[in-house]
């Protein structure tokens, strides 16, 4: 009798995001409840559309989210200001351009 022992290699990978996708769903629905409240005022009548736009973009938000898309904002590295007289590097605060450094 031969007993095969498989990996599971179809198992799902970590979420290292679940967290704030729970948050993030948490305060969507939220949104969403308050949204669809506020259409049922007597009040509202008015603002229908508009109301109906937002509901719209909110479950349009949470089903994103839902299915996992959030994307990570890849943090991109603002190039050095330089001076046009001097051509030296500028930092916070102010840059005063001494006659050594000038450009030739």
């Amino acid at each position: 009798m031969l007993i095969l022992l498989s990996m599971d290699d179809d198992q799902p990978l970590v979420d290292r995001n679940r967290h704030i996708r729970k948050k993030r769903l948490r305060d969507l629905s939220h949104k969403i409840y308050k949204v669809q409240l506020r259409m049922h005022n007597r009040k509202a009548k008015r603002d229908i559309p508009r109301l109906q736009a937002q509901l719209h973009a909110l479950h349009k938000a949470y089903n994103e989210t839902m299915r996992g898309n959030m994307q990570d904002m890849p943090k991109r590295v603002a190039p050095p200001k330089l001076c046009p007289v001097c051509g030296g590097r500028i930092g916070k605060g102010y840059h005063i351009c001494k006659p050594g450094q000038w450009r030739r």
